[in-house]
């Protein structure tokens, strides 16, 4: 029996459903999209550069989960890296913005390098994570796979 059945108002299952996919979407959706942004990072960052001047932090970086942070509004699910910039290396940057820099690279956004090098190339994880999400059917699979454990019936 799937959840349409206990229904006698459309409205009801509307709300209901709207508020189940919200659920879904903040749960193991984003849990699907942190996943993804984390093979990014550690492919499309960290296997293409090995710092020399400064090391990785263990915590607290961009490959840290707690700093993929999801919102959910109007059934849409936005994902951002909040990583801050590491106030121990003395980088005039602060805040919010390590994941857009490293991103974009030097100078784009308003953030830029404090030391010259390759890595002040663009590493586009967050671009590979976007169009992995957009042209792949795991998003999709996640969200149906939420939906149908919440007791709806998808086919």
């Amino acid at each position: 029996m799937s959840k349409k059945d206990l229904y006698d108002d459309v409205s009801e299952l509307m709300k209901d459903l709207r508020s189940d996919i919200e659920d879904t979407l903040a749960d193991e959706v984003l849990e699907e999209v942190k996943s993804i942004e984390m093979k990014h990072v550690r492919d499309d960052v960290f296997g293409v550069y090995a710092p020399s001047i400064y090391k990785r932090r263990i915590h607290g970086g961009i490959d840290d989960p707690d700093n993929i942070v999801g919102t959910v509004k109007n059934m849409e699910l936005e994902v951002d890296n909040v990583t801050e910039f590491n106030d121990d290396y003395g980088t005039y940057n602060h805040g919010e913005g390590l994941a857009d820099l490293i991103n974009e690279g030097e100078h784009l956004g308003g953030y830029f390098y404090d030391f010259p090098g390759e890595f002040t190339q663009a590493r586009p994880f967050l671009d590979n994570t976007i169009e992995e999400v957009e042209e792949s059917d795991k998003v999709d699979s996640v969200l149906e796979k939420g939906l149908k454990n919440r007791g709806y019936d998808i086919k």
